[in-house]
């Protein structure tokens, strides 16, 4: 009988692609999916801000908690335009809830057994150097940042 880290699961298959026979999906293989969908989010993100005139520098920061909606975390000179942006952008949305879950898949087994605090969110940053993610702890305020 297979162990269950060995047995083909359609979805890890669909994201990752077929492992060699009685192989689990490789960390480093999620790592560079991660990256991946990471790369993709900022090229979306970038041309949507373009279009809207909105320019990287500076930084921009953005979270998402379970609590709260995608939200523009950092200081920007075109902060309302940025705000306005994500409000209902649900392609935007989409596709950080698609970067998230992966790096949460990383994290998680990067440290098996470890339960993080829910107020432990996904942060990206969008840099003219290209995008930065990573997990600090937050806490949504009423006005969303």
């Amino acid at each position: 009988m297979q162990s269950e880290s060995a047995v083909a699961n359609p979805g890890l298959v669909r994201l990752f692609g077929q492992a060699e026979a009685g192989e689990a999906v490789s960390l480093t293989g999620i790592r560079g999916r991660a990256s991946k969908q990471l790369s993709q989010f900022a090229a979306l993100a970038q041309q949507q801000l373009a279009d809207r005139a909105i320019t990287i520098p500076p930084a921009l920061s953005l979270v998402s908690c379970p609590e709260c909606e995608l939200v523009l975390e950092s200081q920007h000179p075109q902060a309302d335009a940025i705000r306005a942006w994500l409000s209902g952008n649900s392609a935007i949305a989409k596709k950080f809830k698609e970067v998230e879950v992966l790096f949460e898949i990383v994290r998680a087994a990067e440290h098996p057994g470890v339960v993080f605090p829910e107020e432990s969110c996904l942060h990206i940053g969008l840099t003219s150097a290209g995008p930065v993610a990573y997990f600090e702890d937050h806490s949504c305020s009423p006005e969303g940042s």
